[in-house]
């Protein structure tokens, strides 16, 4: 197994640098890599990513911290995240939701394979979604928050728009509990 520092470049050039222990335990992507090289090189390049430098040192803080923690979290949650997770990494992913980096650095961890760091922002955008679902007037106003806070743009016309909200007014009055 490789033993060197791993550094990630964002698009603007700058570099995050994770130290070898945290990088080749938790990295999968660069398990994927070694496992790839026949000539048994320890030695790692820059690996050039499309995510900004913040949501790069937010891996990298990451990787840094949580090792230190230990969760064990049931698939799927049978409760609040809270119940499962130490506090510092509730606080990581709040403060990423905070400084609007949440979807990206979950892409970041889907594309390098920071398996615990997927699994944590993925439960925590899970939750997040039923409490915006919930807390919404009508599912189509809950379907403008989660696009929203998932980043997403609207796809459908105006037309798509306005059928839809005929159809969901009839579900409602059909079934009040519908959605």
């Amino acid at each position: 197994m490789a033993a060197c520092d791993v550094t990630l470049v964002s698009p603007n050039g700058e570099t995050v640098s994770i130290p070898a222990a945290s990088a080749w335990n938790h990295i999968g992507l660069l398990q994927r890599l070694a496992e790839l090289d026949e000539s048994g090189c320890t030695e790692m390049p820059e690996i050039e990513l499309g995510f900004s430098t913040e949501v790069l040192r937010a891996v990298a803080d990451y990787l840094e911290k949580s090792s230190r923690f230990v969760i064990d979290a049931r698939r799927p949650l049978t409760g609040s995240l809270r119940d499962f997770v130490p506090e510092w990494n509730l606080d990581f992913v709040r403060g990423a939701e905070r400084r609007e980096i949440l979807m990206p650095l979950f892409e970041c961890a889907c594309f390098l394979c920071v398996v615990e760091l997927r699994e944590l922002l993925g439960a925590y955008v899970a939750e997040r979604v039923n409490e915006i679902a919930r807390e919404a007037p009508s599912i189509m106003e809950g379907a403008a928050r989660l696009r929203t806070y998932l980043q997403l743009e609207n796809e459908w016309t105006e037309e798509e728009t306005e059928h839809l909200e005929q159809e969901m007014r009839y579900a409602k009055q059909v079934d009040p509990f519908a959605y």
